[in-house]
């Protein structure tokens, strides 16, 4: 359908509103090919300054934000959705897409004077799901719980239909876990004999909805060839789309003959340092993974060696505690003076400075690690705050953490100074490492100027019952407050949202960082999201052409993680449904890989066969992966109180071996590894505060410098194949205690064997005769193919 703002009255005056606020010009660049070839004349715009994220569709409408890509929508002539779709109503920006598609994807074409961009859009994949339980009277009030629902009860109510009690919801293919509230009472549904490990000691009621077979097209690139590639599919194609930049490439650059389909380059493309290509493919089984190539000057990039530190997908993550990092500055030491505090609750001295001389010594040149992730540096307050009283533990708590903000535009200065961190961030960068600060939005502390002044500015601590609103992670996300002395802000006014964000924008304008983790993401509404990046846009990466990363932290289903990840709000997410299901799986000879293949499917599903979501080996808010491997700490437990209890260290080889085979996950499925500070020699500990013990770097055991070695050889490896940056990946093979998978690009091949079982199992690896192992492993090959024997709770890497 096409709709023009020339033939709407009501489309003439959005344009004028339009014109009206946004006055900053759109930067657009026009070239005009060669015509080599009778090659079609492409104009290239840089008017949508990322590769325009997919729009999904939705079962009823899609909203579409214009905003999102446009930095200037104001400029847009006309928008042509396919002819199965309809514009409904465009009004401030936002587009509202009814119907549905013909095939799995298609184009939005946008008209800028002369030129077209395009924005993919994929068919609606939701299936309608119905819940039906057969209590009759037995109960007045039913709900669910679940994955699904962020666990708010309150969002899923049945209703009584005859003697059922029924509830029904559009839900994309996939497994769910979830709870049945009867009567208050949290219980399995009873009807229903799936239920699955939750990973903390209990079990959760399953559901599968449509089918967890992945039995869609599988593309990869086959040949590079001068001015043109060539992929490959095991399936015939009934379709295939190619994007390059956020521009459809004509049918003529695409020639589909069988399963080959070769793809000419734009002449146009050797004018751009780098851009890329992104691929789609369909047939009657749905629709295929998508592949990113990356282009210099035209050229597909073949070597790592071609690629620098602000390709995002190259990032290898390192996240540290500042104050728990390394001390270098004694003389900023301050810990808080208070007998309520326990020693590991206080500041323990660590600071900018420290991170700058561990950059200087190499420390993350010898981990092959590019990107360092800091704690939040911003000013916290004095005093002590908060209150454990728990299992005869008595302690209150610093700021050392960073995550109370008692100002947003200075430098702690028991971190450092300005310079410091000015120091800092150039040390990193001449050492080709990008810098990300942590930055907190959703709340302040009491001691904030922001609280101080505007009060109201503030969600209500108390909810319509009197009782206080903290702690609410689900029922009331967007106003509960992490404490009483941590007000939560109310970024749905625009006048908070408006200010906060020009305060996020302080340390992007103010000091040369390459990006944010953004603590608390789906406790923020959107519409704070999309301004700080809209100004981030406008203000930072047009006029300075600097790359900016954005990652998120969210806990949730894949479809509420997956929300702020889009052109308009964020790069990325973390994706903790990964990390709970590999907690479950490598820890437990019980609970069958082929739980964490279907998650890892779902993900790639999510966020893209080339997404730059984070892939955690731990975290701040968790214990430490190894205590729980090697059984030292019990997953039904309170792992806070262990940590407070207790001496918990390092017990049995087997917890090196299982978190070595997560990092051997983290670092070769696509997204972004990143370690939690320790994790590369596996440090031991319970959940906060002893999960964030002071880091060693000397006096290590033979066993963590063994995982610190097989840590940096990951990365590596990592480092060093472009198939584990932009490769396509396909499960090989999968079973209850084994998972296989490869990774593809062009001429680059990778292959990682996961063996979960205790005993050393063969694994026959089709095609892999070329191959070589990286990790030990005995290898033995012939006819095409090699015989793999891999040792018990092991992993192993082939690589050219």
């Amino acid at each position: 359908m096409h709709m023009s703002l020339r033939d709407s009255k009501q489309l003439k005056l959005s344009y004028k509103i339009m014109k009206r606020y946004f006055a900053i010009p759109v930067l657009t660049v026009l070239f005009f090919s060669c015509q080599q070839n009778n090659e079609p004349e492409i104009l290239y715009s840089n008017a949508i300054t990322t590769l325009a994220s997919p729009v999904q569709l939705e079962p009823d409408s899609t909203l579409v934000y214009l905003e999102d890509y446009f930095v200037n929508p104001g400029k847009i002539n006309s928008v042509i959705a396919p002819d199965s779709l309809e514009i409904a109503k465009w009004d401030n920006n936002i587009l509202t897409i009814k119907g549905g598609l013909q095939n799995p994807i298609a184009e939005i074409k946008v008209y800028l004077g002369d030129t077209v961009l395009s924005i993919p859009v994929k068919a609606n994949r939701k299936l309608k799901y119905k819940f039906s339980l057969p209590f009759a009277d037995e109960y007045t009030s039913l709900s669910l719980k679940g994955n699904f629902n962020g666990w708010n009860h309150k969002a899923s109510v049945l209703q009584r239909e005859g003697e059922n009690w029924v509830y029904e919801k559009y839900l994309f293919p996939g497994e769910y876990q979830y709870l049945v509230v009867a009567d208050g009472q949290e219980i399995l549904d009873p009807f229903n004999s799936d239920s699955i490990d939750n990973g903390t000691g209990g079990y959760n009621s399953r559901i599968i909805v449509g089918k967890l077979k992945d039995d869609k097209p599988y593309i990869y690139g086959s040949k590079v060839l001068e001015g043109s590639i060539r992929i490959k599919s095991e399936q015939k194609l009934d379709g295939i789309l190619v994007f390059w930049e956020n521009h459809k490439l004509p049918d003529q650059f695409v020639s589909n003959k069988k399963e080959i389909i070769q793809i000419k380059i734009p002449e146009i493309a050797r004018t751009i340092e780098r851009s890329h290509l992104r691929i789609w493919a369909f047939n009657k089984n749905g629709l295929s993974n998508d592949m990113l190539v990356p282009l210099k000057n035209g050229n597909v990039i073949e070597s790592t060696a071609e690629l620098n530190r602000k390709d995002k997908h190259s990032f290898r993550m390192y996240f540290l505690m500042v104050d728990r990092f390394f001390n270098a500055d004694k003389e900023n030491d301050n810990p808080v003076d208070d007998p309520m505090i326990m020693p590991q609750a206080n500041y323990l001295g660590g600071d900018i400075e420290g991170v700058s001389q561990k950059i200087e010594e190499g420390f993350f040149d010898q981990l092959n690690m590019n990107t360092v992730w800091l704690s939040p540096i911003g000013l916290n307050p004095e005093g002590a705050w908060g209150l454990w009283d728990k299992g005869g533990v008595v302690s209150k708590f610093s700021g050392y953490h960073g995550y109370w903000p008692a100002q947003s535009k200075a430098v702690d200065y028991r971190f450092g100074t300005d310079e410091d961190l000015r120091k800092m961030i150039t040390t990193a960068h001449e050492n080709n490492k990008n810098v990300l600060l942590d930055y907190v939005a959703n709340h302040v502390h009491l001691e904030h100027p922001v609280y101080q002044q505007h009060p109201e500015w503030a969600t209500d601590l108390y909810l319509p019952d009197s009782t206080l609103n903290t702690e609410k992670w689900d029922e009331y996300r967007l106003t509960t407050w992490f404490d009483t002395h941590l007000p939560t802000l109310d970024l749905e006014n625009p006048v908070v949202y408006e200010a906060m964000s020009d305060s996020a924008l302080y340390w992007f304008e103010n000091f040369e960082i390459d990006g944010f983790r953004h603590d608390a993401t789906k406790h923020i509404p959107e519409v704070f999201w999309r301004t700080l990046t809209r100004k981030l846009k406008q203000r930072v990466m047009i006029p300075e052409n600097r790359s900016i990363y954005q990652i998120g932290e969210t806990y949730g289903n894949a479809e509420l993680i997956g929300s702020y990840v889009n052109s308009g709000q964020m790069d990325a997410q973390f994706d903790f449904n990964f990390y709970d299901k590999a907690i479950t799986i490598l820890n437990n000879e019980d609970n069958s890989m082929t739980d964490l293949a279907s998650t890892l499917t779902e993900s790639l599903n999510f966020y893209g066969y080339h997404n730059l979501m984070g892939y955690i080996s731990g975290n701040q808010d968790r214990p430490r992966f190894i205590s729980l491997a090697d059984g030292s700490l019990d997953p039904g437990e309170d792992t806070k109180l262990a940590g407070w209890t207790r001496e918990i260290d390092n017990q049995r080889k087997i917890g090196f071996e299982r978190l070595a085979q997560l990092h051997a996950l983290n670092f070769t499925i696509p997204g972004i590894p990143v370690i939690y500070y320790g994790d590369e020699i596996g440090m031991p500990g319970g959940n906060d505060p002893d999960n964030r013990r002071m880091m060693i770097f000397d006096s290590l055991s033979e066993d963590q410098k063994e995982m610190r070695n097989t840590v940096a050889k990951l990365a590596e490896i990592r480092k060093n194949h472009m198939a584990l940056n932009y490769g396509d990946l396909r499960l090989i093979d999968v079973d209850e205690f084994t998972m296989t998978f490869e990774r593809k690009y062009f001429d680059d091949h990778v292959v990682v064997i996961i063996n979960n079982v205790s005993k050393t199992k063969n694994f026959a690896i089709p095609g892999a005769s070329e191959l070589k192992v990286n990790f030990g492993s005995k290898m033995q090959s012939g006819n095409g193919h090699a015989v793999v024997s891999v040792k018990a709770h092991g992993f192993e890497i082939l690589t050219k």
